[in-house]
């Protein structure tokens, strides 16, 4: 089993400010992953997919010894630049291609999420004819019910287990009030990784009733317990997992990443 980080951490801030992410900052970024001992990356919120882009993390990964083990990529350039897309997964070698989220205008109804399952399921089916699998990756808002049902589960329910695989965020499992091994099993065989990232409750700082509220923290700080996940990934056979954190509370990734990768290695 290895262990990857996904670059949205990093990369937040452009993604904010919906600017692309500068390639000399990315390159920093992803030194700093291989001298915390990382084996991989997930590419995602990079910006737009461009032959440049495709050329500078070729070269940059190989030469830093990364394998790109998966992708988040824009709804825009899947919809409507797949065949830049097939050459961008060809040029890095890999066979994770995955969207970040579902459009807002697609999560208010039922129709929308039949919708939705549609366009991805057809992209998937593209993407699979070059030995590409395309995942979806899920938040909380997927555990909304339309008609009685989980928006994820109408996705699921609505795809093909070839088309569409499935990209289990251990955070937002838990945000949603599922329980997560439960899910990991009702649709293992569409996993092909997973995002492993941690969540812990903070004050909210009120005077007369705290309820506190959730937070992403570096794995082994907060309330999620890793290790019967870990097992059922060992179980599973999945070859990579991915580390993810979405921004960090005292303002160091780095930091953050390392300790992510250190309690990780201690229980894998």
């Amino acid at each position: 089993m290895k262990i990857a980080v996904q670059m949205i951490g990093y990369f937040m801030p452009y993604l904010k400010e919906g600017k692309d992410v500068e390639l000399s900052f990315a390159k920093e970024a992803l030194k700093n992953i291989k001298e915390m001992g990382y084996d991989g990356v997930q590419l995602s919120g990079f910006g737009r997919v461009t032959d440049e882009i495709i050329d500078f993390y070729r070269d940059t990964c190989k030469e830093l010894g990364l394998k790109i083990v998966a992708t988040h990529i824009n709804y825009l350039d899947l919809t409507e630049k797949l065949d830049l897309v097939i050459k961008a997964h060809k040029e890095w070698n890999c066979d994770l291609c995955g969207i970040g989220a579902m459009p807002i205008n697609y999560q208010e109804s039922y129709e929308k999420y039949i919708e939705f399952a549609n366009i991805i399921d057809t992209i998937g089916e593209k993407l699979l004819k070059d030995d590409i699998f395309f995942m979806y990756h899920m938040h909380a808002f997927e555990f909304i019910k339309f008609n009685n049902k989980f928006g994820l589960d109408i996705l699921m329910e609505n795809t093909s287990i070839e088309n569409v695989k499935l990209l289990i965020d251990t955070y937002w499992a838990q945000y949603g009030g599922v329980n997560m091994l439960t899910l990991i099993d009702k649709y293992s065989d569409r996993i092909n990784t997973i995002h492993l990232k941690d969540m812990k409750i903070i004050s909210t700082g009120e005077k007369f009733f705290d309820l506190g509220k959730q937070v992403i923290c570096p794995l082994g700080e907060g309330n999620i317990d890793f290790k019967p996940i870990v097992e059922k990934i060992k179980e599973l056979k999945i070859d990579w997992i991915i580390i993810e954190q979405d921004y960090s509370l005292d303002g160091d990734i780095n930091g953050d990443y390392k300790k992510s990768l250190e309690f990780l290695n201690k229980i894998v």
